[in-house]
Parts: C-alpha cells; sequence; structure tokens
C-alpha cells in the first residue's frame, strides 16, 4: 500500500521513511511541502494512494488546508491522514480534524504509536476499499439483474402478446366455450345437441357474376356478403361454422343451447335477404335452408382447427338449400312447426329428397306483424 509522506523538513521526511521500511513498508512517496504533495495526487488520479502522513506547520500552505484541497476531491474522501505536528493547542487540531484529518501524532514521533496508527490507518482504509468494491459489484449486480428483469417482463410482453393473438386467432375459428376448453385440454371435443337449427345459404347468380368482373372486385364483393352475414350471426346470437366458395353454413342453438334456436336462425334468414337485396341490386339472389334436429358438434384438425357438424339434420338442412328455390327460405316440417306461431310461412308441399324420400316443407315469408 502506498503512503505519501509530507514535511517541509527533509530531515523528518527521510526519518519517517527510516522507521516506514524498516517495518516493510516500501511503497513510499516524498513531499517536501503542501504544492508538492497535491501534484502527486494529480499523476495518481485514481488516487493509489492509501495513507498521507502531512506535517501540520509548513511555509506556503499549511498542512490543514493540504488536508482539505485533498479532501475537497470526491475519489480521495476515503483516503486516511494522519498529521504530524509538534503542537498540540486544540484548536489547530480542532481545524485538522475538522478539514479531514483522522489522527495525529507529535514530533518526534513515537515509533510504536507511530507504527499502530499507521497499520489502523492502513487497515480502515483497507477495509473501506473492500467495502466499496463490494458496493460497486452489488450495484453492478443490481443493475444486471434489473436488465434480466427488464429483459424478462419484455419477453413476457411480447409472451402475452402473441398468446392474445393466438387466442384471438383461436376464437376467430372456434366457439368461445371451445376455444376455452381447448386451451384447458388437448383431448378430443366432440358434444351432442338435441336442439338446434341449421341454417345453409347460397349465393344464387355469384357463379355466372365471378365470370364477369375481375378477381379483386369478385373477393371484395363476397367478403362484403359474407361480412354482413358475420354481423348478423352476431346479432342473432348464431354460430358460423364455415363458409365453402359462395356457400355459408351457421346455426343456432349451440355450443350454449337455446329454446328459441329455429327463432335465431329464421330471423338471420330472412336478415340474409335483406342484405343480398341491398348489396347486389337485383344480380344476385340467396337461397336458404333451415332444419331442426340433433348434432354432433366437434373440433378436428391438429394444425388447422376446424369446428364443425355432423348427423343427418345438417344432411337435411344442406338439401333444404339445395332444393330450394332462389330468393327463399325453405323449411322442414320440424323447424315449421316451432316457428308456425311467430312467423308467416307459405306451404310449398312435398318434394323429394334424394336419401331421405318425399319431404313435407315450407317457404318462410316474414316474421308475424312484420311488413313484408
Amino acid at each position: 500500500m502506498t503512503i505519501l509522506i509530507v514535511d517541509d523538513s527533509s530531515t523528518q521526511r527521510l526519518a519517517l521513511a527510516a522507521l516506514l521500511e524498516d517495518e516493510g513498508y516500501t511503497d513510499l512517496l516524498l513531499a517536501g511541502s503542501a504544492a508538492e504533495a497535491l501534484h502527486h495526487f494529480k499523476q495518481n488520479e485514481r488516487c493509489c494512494i492509501d495513507l498521507v502522513l502531512m506535517d501540520l506547520h509548513m511555509p506556503l500552505m499549511n498542512g490543514i488546508e493540504a488536508c482539505r484541497q485533498i479532501k475537497a476531491v470526491e475519489a480521495r474522501r476515503d483516503i486516511p491522514i494522519i498529521m504530524v505536528t509538534s503542537s498540540t493547542e486544540t484548536e489547530d487540531l480542532q481545524l485538522a480534524f475538522t478539514a479531514g484529518a483522522m489522527d495525529y501524532i507529535t514530533k518526534p514521533p513515537n515509533e510504536v504509536e507511530l507504527l499502530a496508527r499507521v497499520r489502523s490507518a492502513l487497515k480502515l482504509k483497507h477495509e473501506t476499499d473492500q467495502r466499496k468494491a463490494r458496493e460497486r459489484d452489488m450495484q453492478q449486480l443490481n443493475q444486471q439483474l434489473e436488465q434480466v428483469l427488464i429483459d424478462l417482463a419484455d419477453k413476457h410482453k411480447m409472451l402475452m402478446h402473441e398468446q392474445e393473438k393466438s387466442e384471438r386467432l383461436l376464437l376467430n375459428i372456434l366457439p368461445k366455450p371451445v376455444a376455452h376448453r381447448l386451451k384447458q385440454s388437448p383431448e378430443i371435443i366432440a358434444d351432442h345437441f338435441e336442439a338446434v337449427t341449421v341454417l345453409f345459404a347460397d349465393i344464387v347468380g355469384f357463379t355466372t357474376l365471378s365470370a364477369q368482373i375481375g378477381p379483386e372486385e369478385l373477393v371484395k364483393l363476397l367478403n362484403d356478403i359474407f361480412s354482413r352475414f358475420d354481423g348478423l350471426a352476431d346479432r342473432y346470437g348464431l354460430e358460423k361454422i364455415k363458409t365453402i366458395g359462395d356457400a355459408y353454413m351457421a346455426v343456432a342453438g349451440l355450443p350454449m343451447p337455446r329454446s328459441d334456436h329455429a327463432a335465431a336462425a329464421a330471423e338471420m334468414a330472412l336478415g340474409m335477404q335483406r342484405e343480398i337485396a341491398a348489396i347486389a341490386m337485383g344480380q344476385l339472389q340467396v337461397r336458404i335452408g333451415l332444419h331442426s334436429g340433433p348434432v354432433v358438434a366437434g373440433v378436428i384438425g391438429k394444425k388447422k382447427f376446424s369446428y364443425d357438424l355432423w348427423g343427418d339434420t345438417v344432411n337435411t338442412a344442406s338439401r333444404m338449400e339445395s332444393h330450394g328455390l332462389a330468393g327463399q327460405i325453405q323449411v322442414t316440417q320440424a323447424t315449421y312447426e316451432s316457428l308456425q306461431h311467430t312467423f308467416l310461412f307459405e306451404p310449398r308441399g312435398a318434394i323429394s329428397v334424394k336419401g331421405k324420400g318425399e319431404l313435407l316443407t315450407y317457404l318462410l315469408m316474414a316474421k308475424q306483424g312484420v311488413a313484408v
């Protein structure tokens, strides 16, 4: 450890140096004035000096002022300064301690006392340096930890954002209750619903129109139509199942069962007629089929999920659409019986349906009390 000896007397400087060297302190700096001492500090900006033995009374600048200037620099404030003085006046010592001195010894110094004070001061300096090093390490670790926490928070935020995107995508594909079940368990989801109404719709005239307009205009038109249909599904509480080409499939009564499933499907079907009339201005019509009954609903696929329906009710509803009339809503006897007191119908009579034989069907015209 480096000790700076400051004394205007060369005899005193050398005497102190000799005592310290005999004790093994060989890294010594000598200064004959306060100015020279300060010059040593300027040359050692990293404050490699560990202890100062400072003469109290020196010409031009005394030890008290030198002590004050040394301690004025933040990096030097922990360097212990021991005043070496022939004066023991209380006022001088008080000024020295106020300036930053930690201790004093009298001239001529007693060897035992001097070495004891030096050892004590160097031990204090060493402990202070270690404490500050630990504090710096701790501060650095805290900064690193804070950065890790910030990085983790950012990654968590990104993960949550991606999870929200995945959930929104899943909700665009699956009904909300089904999506939540799928998140909680990867097991197969298959449910039986005893009473639902399935709706199939097809845009009549779309194939012919597709040959007359450009692809962008075609897709834009179909997107406009199906977006309006989606709005109706939300409004009346139906679950959109899928679209295939210009065909649209939805169902009322699942995944949450409801007693008015047939009425909800009928309201949507009538709304679809109004939307097509508003968009196509006579160029297009919609042909719709409804049937009420039991179905099985479930999720299929591993990479691309699909929520779909199966059963005779689905097939019959599809036949009601495909065997229906352009611009009309054809329903089965089962759907008619649920709605006959609240909606207006025209009997179509029995029609031959592949795989079903003769079926009695009706054309849904309007809701009772609503002008056609």
